[in-house]
């Protein structure tokens, strides 16, 4: 399950005595559902270990709620954490938008981005904004459409039905309200029980949550999950660069970079918990439908100011490239 969310670096220089260096020790909120337990938590003790390399000593605080997690690093209780991008949007608009809607189709185009942030030094500088650096990408996930009636497979059936929507998340709304459904505000600890209680008609998750919400019970016997991504989730490092070492952060992030694989490995295995009876392949002549919207929802909130430009710009010539055929590929509109 992904129910984890990672640990992360905490360092600092720290000179202790003048024969021998020492590095002082920075803490990292992380959110996990599970807590210690956590498939993240457990996957970030290797990070642990090299961030020692980087003259960082790191302390894990583990935490259960996310938005506590976010709120105590802003309150400077930590020196660092780890959440989704959605959660850390505040911060900085262009790591928080990779998880623009529609903007990487598939997980490989995903890998591209993140691949591009930690090698080139120009992506890197708008991982900064003020003490602030997003130093590292893990994948959590496609967030997927979950609907109770699998008849629903076009954006024009969206219209009237009542979605849950993580109400923190600034593109949400717009998304919802584009495509005439009602918003049913949630989190994550309220979306699996509206869903399975008939609450709500639809939700959108990844699916590590598959099976610890049991969203079986929702989908019972006529819903479905749609096979088309809304977006890609992720799990986002974020530090206070003043408190870590020179360098940290790109070694960091080149860290990352060189685990996604690993990680999507984690992915792809919950991908692949959910029973083939629930996947529901959207036919290519609507799939065309959910691009234009996608596409006019990112544009959107990128002239609201939620999205950030350059990282949209960036999603496109990628997608574009690995499929000129796209529609969006004549526009110029990102």
């Amino acid at each position: 399950m992904i129910r984890a969310l990672l640990p992360l670096v905490m360092l600092a220089g720290g000179i202790a005595a003048p024969v021998q260096a020492q590095a002082e020790t920075r803490s990292l909120c992380i959110f996990d559902p599970a807590g210690r337990s956590g498939d993240y938590y457990r996957f970030m003790q290797d990070y642990v270990l090299e961030a020692k390399g980087w003259g960082a000593e790191i302390e894990l605080k583990p935490y259960t709620d996310e938005e506590t997690a976010a709120k105590d690093y802003e309150a400077g209780a930590c020196d660092g954490v780890v959440a989704t991008g959605v959660r850390l949007q505040r911060f900085n608009r262009f790591p928080s938008s990779i998880e623009a809607i529609g903007a990487f189709p598939t997980y490989e185009l995903l890998g591209q981005m993140v691949n591009t942030i930690a090698k080139y030094d120009s992506a890197a500088a708008k991982m900064v904004s003020g003490d602030h650096e997003t130093v590292g990408f893990i994948p959590v996930g496609a967030a997927f459409l979950f609907v109770r009636d699998r008849n629903i497979d076009t954006v024009e059936e969206l219209a009237g039905k009542r979605i849950a929507t993580m109400d923190y998340d600034m593109a949400a709304p717009t998304l919802v309200e584009h495509v005439g459904a009602i918003m049913v505000p949630a989190d994550l600890g309220s979306i699996g029980p509206k869903f399975n209680n008939g609450d709500v008609d639809a939700c959108y998750v990844s699916s590590p949550v598959y099976e610890p919400f049991e969203l079986w019970k929702g989908l019972g016997e006529n819903g479905g999950v749609l096979r088309a991504p809304l977006a890609q989730a992720t799990l986002q490092i974020l530090v206070n660069r003043t408190k870590f070492p020179e360098g940290f952060g790109k070694k960091s992030r080149t860290h990352f970079a060189e685990r996604y694989p690993e990680a999507i490995g984690l992915v792809k295995k919950a991908d692949a918990s959910i029973p083939d009876k629930y996947w529901i392949d959207v036919p290519a002549e609507r799939s065309a439908a959910w691009d234009e919207m996608f596409l006019d929802v990112r544009v959107q909130l990128r002239d609201s100011g939620a999205y950030d430009g350059t990282m949209l710009s960036v999603a496109r010539k990628l997608r574009c490239g690995a499929d000129s055929a796209r529609a969006e590929c004549a526009l110029t509109r990102e």
